[in-house]
């Protein structure tokens, strides 16, 4: 019996020893997953990153990062230094991520750029009043401070000097603080900063922007090359989820960068009149309890006039909200053209051009006009749609002429492109007439066949339509330039493009998809794209022959 109980009882200890070195162990591993640091660099140039007087980093690129630690429970640290200092650090593995990086081909070799950027920049010039610059020809024979080792340095010294024919000297500096100093103190002329500089506190009433633009350009988070690539998709992941989430911290990050103080001080006048009115209304608030039998005796007619009212008010919120809506929408695709028409209509103004450089600058103001024009429709279109202004009017429409409309408006445009343009075979004569909206139908056809023509830079665009059952299905089918696979949904959402490498190439809003979709769900019918990478696209979208009890307003 002794014998037995003492064999129980090493059992019982051997059990909690195992069960203790088991918790042991198992706390080691999490606190060695938890224990993993991230470092990121941070450098001089606000409001987009930089050390603020506390002595912490901060900035729009720090905003997403703590946004992103946060929610991935990741550690970071930060490492503070120069430009040229942290851009070796991220070569040599010394720190894993660098934000605010413009993308070039020698840093794309270096590095592992996001595939997202975060922010659309460019550069522009920033002076005093002792110089004063109109163009970017009086850049000529100017001494411009730069950012050491940044792409302005490098854009200026190999680009700019050829484009525009000038000579200058660029002066670089660590950070924006000395440039700007040395601005100030009448050493070099102007300076070349990216158009967030104007927002930080460095741009202070002793600088002017110029409005002269260069370089437009994308900032992404840079890092290792080759080191962590599930980090890189995190960063991503969280960067798509914070632009299209107009309540993420992305966005209040930019309100609260972008966005100048103001304070509001009420004119004494003011007050004055409020205190008279105060009393003013106590005396009406007594006359009032004298006439509050006539008040009961027209309720009926105000409750009349309140229904007036009330229709009056959601046409007021109505327009309110679609002027909210526009004005939210506005970003750097109505900026960069209206610059570009600025830009060139100076360079106009100069004397000396000779024909060709004039039809040259000509050309390129008709087609930032063009683009501003375009651009504004869409997002008055998609403002309305968000509004529910766009009103259906049904009418009986014969397919056959509606696509035949379509195409002649477009075969200019496929022929500048050396471009087919054709009318599918298949079902080509037979008079299919339906019942819809043909304006709209119009639209969503004019849409699909612009970016077919815009993305395809050689072979055809088909165009045509076949039925199925109750429902009429019409195709647009490219040999374009494809779009991934997974972008396949992205490009139905507002401001976004099939491929962001192409953003450069394909100049677009994004919205004109977005539109499509909207008016195609509008007529009770369903659009879906099929592609292939360098093969082209086909968007396909079908209606209802007869969507039902809907009336006819014309025939």
């Amino acid at each position: 019996m002794r014998t037995g109980g003492k064999t129980g009882l090493y059992i019982l200890l051997l059990f909690i020893l195992l069960l203790s070195a088991g918790q042991q162990i198992s706390f080691a591993s999490q606190n060695n997953i938890q224990s993993t640091v991230i470092k990121a660099g941070v450098y001089d140039n606000p409001p987009k990153i930089f050390i603020n007087k506390s002595g912490n980093p901060d900035g729009i690129f720090i905003d997403v990062i703590k946004s992103l630690a946060k929610k991935e429970n990741l550690h970071i640290k930060y490492v503070s230094g120069e430009w040229m200092q942290l851009i070796t650090m991220l070569a040599d593995g010394e720190i894993d991520i660098l934000p605010d990086v413009a993308y070039s081909k020698e840093r794309d070799s270096l590095f592992t750029l996001s595939t997202l950027s975060l922010l659309g920049s460019w550069l522009e010039v920033y002076t005093t009043d002792a110089v004063r610059i109109n163009s970017v020809l009086d850049l000529n024979g100017k001494l411009i401070g730069v950012l050491k080792g940044s792409m302005q340095e490098n854009y200026l010294n190999t680009i700019a000097k050829n484009t525009f024919n000038i000579n200058f000297k660029t002066v670089d500096y660590n950070d924006y603080t000395h440039s700007v100093l040395s601005l100030k103190n009448h050493e070099i002329d102007i300076i070349v900063a990216d158009r967030f500089f104007y927002f930080s506190e460095l741009c202070d009433k002793e600088i002017h922007p110029t409005g002269i633009i260069l370089r437009p350009t994308e900032l992404h988070f840079a890092f290792t090359k080759n080191k962590d690539p599930d980090l890189i998709k995190m960063f991503d992941k969280h960067i798509s989820m914070q632009k299209n989430n107009a309540k993420s911290d992305y966005y209040i990050s930019l309100q609260h960068w972008l966005d100048k103080d103001y304070k509001t001080v009420i004119p004494q006048y003011i007050i004055i009149l409020l205190i008279i009115s105060g009393s003013v209304l106590l005396v009406v608030s007594a006359f009032a309890l004298l006439l509050q039998y006539q008040v009961k005796a027209k309720t009926r007619i105000l409750r009349l006039r309140n229904a007036e009212l009330i229709v009056a008010k959601e046409k007021a919120e109505e327009s309110s909200r679609l002027k909210t809506v526009f004005l939210q929408n506005l970003s750097h695709e109505v900026r960069t053209p209206m610059n570009g028409i600025i830009g060139f209509i100076d360079l106009l103004q100069e004397s000396g051009l000779n024909t060709e450089r004039q039809n040259k600058y000509i050309d390129i103001v008709r087609k930032s006009g063009n683009r501003l024009l375009y651009t504004l429709d869409n997002i008055i279109e998609i403002s309305k749609i968000e509004s529910k202004q766009i009103m259906i009017r049904y009418s009986k429409a014969i397919v056959f002429e509606v696509i035949i409309h379509c195409l002649d408006s477009f075969r200019q445009m496929a022929e500048e492109k050396g471009l087919r343009l054709i009318f599918s075979e298949y079902n080509k004569n037979e008079k299919v007439i339906i019942k819809t909206d043909k304006s709209l139908l119009n639209r969503i056809l004019s849409i699909l066949i612009h970016n077919a023509i815009k993305f395809t830079q050689q072979g055809t665009v088909e165009v045509g339509y076949c039925m199925k059952g109750n429902n009429i299905e019409f195709f647009v089918k490219d040999t374009g330039i494809g779009i991934p696979g997974m972008r396949l949904e992205a490009i139905f959402e507002r401001f976004v493009q099939a491929d962001i490498k192409n953003t450069r190439l394909h100049e677009g809003s994004g919205l004109g998809l977005s539109i499509a979709k909207a008016y195609v769900e509008m007529l009770y019918g369903k659009i879906q794209v099929k592609s292939e990478i360098g093969k082209g696209s086909t968007f396909n979208f079908s209606l209802p022959v007869d969507p039902g009890n809907k009336t006819i307003t014309d025939s």
